[in-house]
């Protein structure tokens, strides 16, 4: 069974806002992602719970 999608007919370039959304969103993302791994981090460390650290 063949899809629709299989072979894309055609490429739209995004524009330059376009890209500059994308590269705040991302950077927003990460952000983000980091902010929750710090505070996991310091959550285990004022609980005591650091997984068998050497």
């Amino acid at each position: 069974m063949k899809e629709y999608r299989d072979t894309p007919k055609t490429f739209v370039e995004p524009t330059a806002e376009e890209i500059k959304a994308r590269t705040k969103r991302n950077i927003a993302l990460a952000l983000g992602l980091l902010l929750f791994v710090i505070l996991v981090f310091v959550t285990m460390v004022s609980r005591g719970e650091l997984p068998n650290a050497v």
